[in-house]
């Protein structure tokens, strides 16, 4: 805001002049900023409104109008320690007898203690020890398998107890090594004999073209995406037959997975031909580069030293060259990572440039030059994977035996120990050196028939049954019955929800007027304190829904549907049938009561007519609720429907419109506070030209009455 000087030379306060010429215009300007302070109250009002009326909507009367909130049962065990029970809507009520027979559980296996060696020097396994150091030969596949799906890590020189462990757990087991007792501890993550896992050790001619054909396509070097299709190349070469004729199709699929593989390891050659070539120019670059960052790291030391000691290196003594020597040699040896990246830097660029060149470069020359490679790169790849298709075909052999290697059995398809596959003593007996706790479904008998289940949570005829322990023959009696009070409590706290809102609706809708309170302006606000301003503006916020239309509209719809009738067997019910009623005081306006609520002290004397319905007639009941809630649900729904640039969905009040007239309110402001500027400007620039004209009267005067005086002397 630009600093005016005025009333210099008339002596006038034209500040205060102009203040009071703009005020009108300043008081229409207030007028529209209070209407859109009162709108954004308004708005922030219904915002709050609308998200208690939506929790009413979504919440409790999603709830009350569907009959299954209605259908609860309660159910009572003579035993809870051994069985905890839970009925749903389906649960038929009446007296029902179990007894628990087993608890079902999940297998475990747990493995002898590890051991690296044999006898009096033999050491303990760490989780880095591998395989191979531990009786478990390169290119073992060890299985493990349940509910007919298997698992299989090919064990490699470099596998370790450590990469089992994953390997397990990959496959959907629980598994850890315990360094501290040299243990593998392996278990299914769910209980039941379904569960029950088997462990393999086998051999396969399979194994090695497979690993071969990996080295070949680059496997390692592939992206995820590629190594699907090698994958996926391979697997169809494992699935189909061999079959000589060319024509048939399984010779064709077979075609198009080593073809696949071809391309594969066509691409892996020319990769090891480009890193070929990489290789010759870093060679080339490499020790350039490093020669030229040393000596630019020797250069700043120099001249760091020449600067420190204020002396030039043509005066330097044989002493401070010798100084200046060591420091470059320290600063060498410290920036030794920095010198890598600097040198990997100039590679990488002279390689980038190679390959930009235009052909024929080095490395398409490279290329050309060793075709011979190439091809016989992707016939070796033909050979091998026809190779793989052969092999995959034969029998893998069983060498399970190796296992213990590891502390495990081999273990049959039901979880048990297979004692045919261990290592035998030299008596021929079996050598068990891990144990098994066999997987097991539990079992009960419901009222007389026996049943078995893989958990142990049961469900069985509308009943959730968890089983904690075994009942040894002993008989637990089930009691289920209809849940009068739980449905009691569910219509009594919806009542309540609805009266909760109801009310602050009433309140808002009839609330006292607040006329002759306009928002306040600053000076207002600046000669009171901050607790009679908050008093003030509460009064015009509390008064902002004052006979809103909307509110109304949406209060009579509410009240009327909650007083209506419905039809049940061709009856007629209200929620007064129930005694649900309105109180005969006017004050409460539409307000909810259930007579015989002890919560409730004006109707706790009253005759209950809710709870005894719901113990005689609960279907009755069930109906004539959920059709009110539902009523209520639809009438509320079409309250709160999309109105193209008036109200948005899901909301009760013009949320859109009242948007689109703040918007417009700011504009107005904008123009008007422009109007007040420029009337500002105006007055300022007349006052302006009046001290200007003033001034020079004054200096015309003072001159005439300087030469009046001069000519009087």
């Amino acid at each position: 805001m630009p600093v005016r000087m005025t009333g210099m030379i008339s002596g006038m306060d034209t500040e205060s002049l102009i203040k009071g010429m703009v005020d009108a215009q300043r008081l229409k300007n207030k007028r529209v900023e209070d209407k859109q302070t009162l709108l954004g109250w308004k708005q922030d009002r219904w915002k709050e409104l609308n998200t208690k009326l939506y929790k009413l909507y979504t919440a409790d009367l999603n709830k009350m109008r569907l009959k299954s909130s209605y259908m609860t049962k309660k159910v009572s065990s003579t035993n809870e320690d051994l069985v905890t029970v839970n009925s749903k809507v389906n649960a038929p009520v009446g007296s029902h007898e179990l007894t628990i027979d087993a608890l079902a559980r999940s297998q475990y296996v747990t493995s002898g203690v590890i051991k690296v060696g044999t006898g009096d020097t033999a050491t303990e396994a760490k989780a880095s020890t591998k395989l191979t150091e531990l009786g478990v030969d390169a290119g073992t596949l060890i299985n493990l398998t349940s509910n007919g799906k298997t698992a299989t890590l090919e064990v490699t020189d470099k596998t370790t107890i450590t990469d089992f462990v994953n390997f397990a757990k990959g496959a959907g087991y629980s598994a850890n090594f315990d360094e501290t007792y040299g243990r593998l501890f392996i278990s299914a993550k769910s209980s039941g004999t379904k569960s029950a896992f088997q462990i393999t050790a086998t051999t396969s001619t399979a194994t090695a073209p497979k690993n071969e054909l990996l080295n070949i396509t680059g496997y390692s070097y592939l992206t995820a995406e590629d190594k699907k299709k090698v994958d996926a190349a391979i697997a169809t070469l494992a699935a189909t037959e061999v079959n000589e004729d060319k024509e048939s199709e399984a010779a064709k699929v077979a075609k198009v997975a080593i073809d696949t593989l071809k391309v594969f390891a066509e691409k892996e050659a020319k990769r090891i031909i480009a890193s070929n070539v990489d290789e010759e120019i870093r060679a080339e670059v490499a020790p350039g580069a490093q020669k030229a960052e040393e000596d630019r790291i020797k250069q700043l030391v120099l001249e760091e030293y020449l600067e420190k000691n204020e002396t030039t290196e043509d005066k330097l003594t044989d002493e401070q060259k010798a100084e200046i020597t060591k420091l470059q040699d320290e600063r060498i040896a410290a920036s030794a990572d920095r010198i890598k990246y600097a040198v990997k830097d100039a590679v990488d660029i002279a390689i980038a440039e190679e390959k930009a060149k235009e052909a024929p470069n080095r490395y398409t020359l490279a290329e050309e030059a060793n075709q011979m490679a190439i091809s016989d790169a992707m016939d070796q790849a033909g050979t091998v994977a026809a190779t793989y298709q052969a092999n995959s075909k034969t029998a893998q052999t069983d060498v399970s035996s190796v296992l213990k290697g590891i502390g495990l059995d081999a273990l049959k398809a039901d979880g048990s120990i297979d004692v045919d596959k261990v290592g035998k003593d030299e008596m021929g007996n079996p050598i068990i050196v891990s144990t098994v706790v066999a997987a097991e479904d539990s079992k009960i008998t419901y009222n007389g028939v026996e049943y078995s289940n893989s958990s142990n949570v049961i469900n069985i005829n509308g009943l959730e049954l968890t089983l904690n322990g075994v009942s040894n023959g002993e008989k637990i009696h089930l009691n289920v019955s209809n849940n009068s009070q739980g449905v009691y409590d569910t219509v009594k706290k919806f009542i309540s929800s609805y009266n909760d809102i109801l009310k602050e609706m009433n309140d808002l809708y009839y609330a006292d007027s607040a006329k002759g309170y306009n928002p306040l302006s600053d000076d207002e606000k600046a000669a009171m304190t901050d607790k009679q301003i908050e008093k003030w503006e509460d009064k015009i916020k509390d008064s902002i829904l004052r006979r809103d239309s909307t509110l109304g509209s949406l209060l009579d719809a509410m009240k009327s549907v909650m007083q209506s009738s419905v039809e049940v067997d061709g009856s007629n019910y209200s929620l007064s049938s129930f005694g649900i009623m309105t109180s005969k005081s006017y004050s409460e306006k539409g307000l909810l009561h259930i007579y015989g609520n002890e919560d409730d002290p004006e109707f706790a004397s009253m005759e209950d007519k809710l709870m005894k319905a719901l113990e005689e007639d609960p279907d009755t009941v069930m109906e004539v609720m959920s059709q009110v809630s539902q009523k209520l649900y639809d009438t509320m729904h079409e309250k709160m429907k999309s109105i193209p640039n008036i109200r948005s969905a899901f909301t009760f009040y013009n949320d859109k419109e009242m948007a689109n007239q703040h918007t417009e309110y700011a504009k107005k402001i904008a123009k008007l506070e422009k109007k007040v500027i420029e009337m500002e400007n105006k007055y300022y620039k007349q006052f302006a030209a009046m001290e200007s004209a003033m001034a020079k009267m004054q200096s015309q005067s003072n001159a005439l009455a300087g030469m009046l005086g001069l000519s009087s002397k």
